[in-house]
Parts: C-alpha cells; sequence; structure tokens
C-alpha cells in the first residue's frame, strides 16, 4: 500500500509518499520506527503560503515516486500543534484528497513527527521534542521508541525544566531536544539536554517523521480535527476586533 503524509503545521510544507508492507497495513501500537515503512519520495519547502504550495508538493511527491493519487491507500494527516491556519490547510487537504480517491485517512501529531528521526538508532531513551509556539512559550513533548511518554505542554521555555520534572538518570545521559523552540531557547534548555547545532536537519518537522511514526489505523472524516492545544489567535484576540461585538 502506498501512503501519502501530509504536514503544514510549521513554517515548512512537508509531503512524502512512502511504501507498506502489507502485514504493517493494519498496524497499531508499536515501536518506532514502525516496521515495514520505506519512504520513496520526500519534499519540504520553507514557505508561509501552505495554500498554494501544499497540493503541488504533494503532486511532485507522487511524480518522483512515480505513482499517482488514484495509487494511494491512505493518507496521513498532521494535526498539530503549530500554526493554526497551517493546521487547517493541512486537514482541509487530507479530507478532500480522502474523498475524491477514497483513501483511508489516519491522523498523526506533529511532536512525533519532529521526534521520530532523533529516535532512529538512538542510544538515549527519550527525545524532547519543542516547537517554537509564538506568544513566547513551546510546545513540548517526550517521546521514547514506544511512542509518547508523558502529555504535551505548552508553557514558557524557562517553565519547562521544571514541568518535566526530568530524571536525573536522564539528564546524565543528555537527552536530546529537538525542534525550532530548541534552537531559539537554546539557552533556558540547554540544562534539560542536549540541542543538535542549530543547522541539524532533527530540528525540521518532516513527512518522513509521518510515515515512521503514525498508527495508520483509519479514523472518520470527522475525527481527523485540529490538535491546538491552546487556543487559537483570533480567538484570544476577539475582543480587539470592533466586527466582533454585538
Amino acid at each position: 500500500m502506498l501512503i501519502l503524509a501530509l504536514d503544514a503545521s510549521t513554517s515548512v510544507v512537508t509531503v512524502a509518499v512512502a511504501y507498506v508492507e502489507k502485514h504493517a497495513e493494519a498496524e497499531g501500537g508499536g515501536p518506532w520506527p514502525r516496521p515495514g515503512r520505506e519512504v520513496l519520495a520526500e519534499i519540504s519547502v520553507p514557505s508561509r503560503g501552505a495554500a498554494e504550495t501544499l497540493l503541488p508538493a504533494a503532486h511532485n511527491a507522487l511524480s518522483l515516486a512515480g505513482t499517482n493519487l488514484s495509487e494511494v491507500g491512505c493518507i496521513i494527516a498532521g494535526i498539530g500543534p503549530g500554526t493554526f491556519t497551517g493546521i487547517r490547510i493541512t486537514l482541509a487537504t487530507a479530507r478532500s484528497l480522502s474523498i475524491a480517491t477514497g483513501a483511508a485517512l489516519s491522523r498523526n501529531s506533529t511532536l512525533a513527527a519532529l521526534a521520530a528521526p532523533a529516535l532512529l538508532g538512538a542510544e538515549e531513551p527519550d527525545v524532547l521534542a519543542v516547537l517554537d509556539a509564538k506568544r513566547r512559550q513551546v510546545f513540548a513533548q517526550r517521546f521514547t521508541s514506544d511512542g509518547a511518554r508523558d502529555g504535551i505542554l505548552c508553557v514558557a521555555p524557562e517553565e519547562l525544566p521544571a514541568e518535566l520534572a526530568v530524571e536525573e538518570a536522564l539528564l546524565e545521559k543528555s537527552m536530546p531536544i529537538v525542534g525550532d523552540g530548541a534552537v531559539r531557547y537554546r539557552e533556558a534548555l540547554s540544562g534539560v539536554g542536549r540541542i543538535p547545532p542549530e543547522v541539524s536537519p532533527l530540528h525540521r518537522v518532516t513527512a518522513a517523521g509521518h510515515v515512521f511514526s503514525a498508527n495508520l489505523a483509519p479514523v472518520p472524516l470527522h475525527e481527523v480535527v485540529p490538535l491546538y492545544v491552546r487556543e487559537p489567535d483570533a480567538e484570544v484576540r476577539q475582543d480587539l476586533n470592533p466586527w466582533s461585538k454585538a
């Protein structure tokens, strides 16, 4: 089966086409990387215009893989957290493609996709994925090869060490910390673990990360919803909009 993974939750629009062996198609849980999955093509484009970039990237990735949408059996949507507009565009695109092609629809956290490549062959048992949430906050979640270890936090970077209550054993092993939030707030987070250099590809969310970490169990269209974690900016600032008042 071919799968198409989509994500526009960050400043990078990313799409991947992958092949999943038949015995792994109905796979639920299990250690990362999920067995029986091979990435055939991936395109990642730095972009602030997901609406104009996501579909062309998907078609180009399919072309690079030597296939087309009619051959896709499952579509993975990156549901966030991240930029609210990017998440909505990803989900709308994934739902539309699923309806048009009959492909099954699956969902996956953007933080899981970020953590998965860092766990490939890693000696450390844990990885901390950190995304810049703006408003001087970060989205953060800890992962092991079995998946998420804790819930998602949305806190100021200075508060993250205390919120995590990281065990001394993990501090001694220099838990890897990845993501644009780790890069931006390196000083505040350096005591929690080891942050790769700014140019490391581990700091980027990739569609391949979704391929390696997603549960491919199909979900109904109405259950593929945004994982915002906190209230969207538009709702927070509604009182400043004179047109929103009765």
